[in-house]
């Protein structure tokens, strides 16, 4: 857990806690070859509806160069999301498939 969750309240560590598992998730579908886009947006729903205040991005890019994530390389999620005041970021592994 970040520093920044110092910041957050009972009721806000707990929608926290699901930021994660949310791009972890999102992570495996793409690996499993799901359109980026549709995946992405997904997850930004998924935070909203998981109690995030509003969600900044969240974007596949290359491991390497951050470059547009193109299915079959190594790549990263992220994402930036607010609850109350605390804007929480996050990263995650996209293997290659």
């Amino acid at each position: 857990m970040s520093s920044r969750n110092a910041y957050l309240g009972d009721a806000e560590l707990a929608v926290a806690r699901q930021f994660n598992a949310i791009l972890r998730r999102t992570a495996a579908a793409l690996t499993a070859g799901a359109d980026e886009g549709s995946a992405t947006a997904e997850a930004s729903r998924a935070l909203v509806e998981a109690g995030f205040d509003k969600v900044d991005y969240v974007a596949a890019r290359e491991s390497l160069t951050l470059a547009r994530w193109r299915p079959n390389r190594d790549g990263r999620l992220l994402a930036a999301a607010w609850l109350g005041k605390t804007r929480l970021i996050d990263n995650v592994e996209v293997p290659s498939a």
